[in-house]
């Protein structure tokens, strides 16, 4: 099964770039009305979205359970640094658990697999940027592969 939101991801980095633009062109037409008030309060709204894009943490998310491998590609959407692409790939068999967490809207994934010496947890993975669809067939496919195999170690999902 291979599940990707790189399409939804251009429409918000495209919706994300021309409301920003739109904010910064209000800005300067209030600059050139000579408005300071305005002209501060444009540059409030304009830091206050940037802010809230990147307290969202957007990713680009490619989920992969093909030749017995999970395979998970992510990176963030909007990103006033450098982009940091991350991937994690393990067998599906050494996959021990996974916990889903949803706090203030956004969805998190994080990842359990079973090691040489003993169980790793993976950093959580925002899955904020997938649909509800995305998410549930992420969830049943890792619950599938828990349920395969030979170790069963508690799922946990947080609402």
């Amino acid at each position: 099964m291979e599940i990707s939101n790189q399409k939804r991801c251009k429409r918000i980095k495209r919706s994300f770039n021309i409301t920003g633009i739109v904010i910064v062109l209000v800005g300067l037409v209030f600059l050139w009305m000579k408005q300071d008030i305005s002209v501060m309060i444009t540059v409030g709204v304009f830091i206050v979205y940037v802010g809230i894009s990147q307290f969202a943490n957007l990713c680009y998310v490619y989920f992969s359970t093909a030749n017995e491998k999970i395979l998970i590609k992510y990176y963030p959407i909007i990103s006033l640094m450098k982009k940091e692409y991350d991937a994690i790939e393990f067998a599906q068999k050494s996959l021990v658990g996974f916990q889903m967490e949803k706090a203030m809207g956004f969805s998190d994934l994080q990842i359990a697999i079973k090691t040489k010496r003993g169980v790793a947890e993976y950093p959580s993975i925002s899955l904020a940027a997938l649909n509800k669809a995305e998410i549930e067939q992420i969830r049943s496919a890792l619950t599938e592969i828990i349920g395969n195999s030979e170790v069963k170690f508690a799922i946990k999902e947080k609402k």
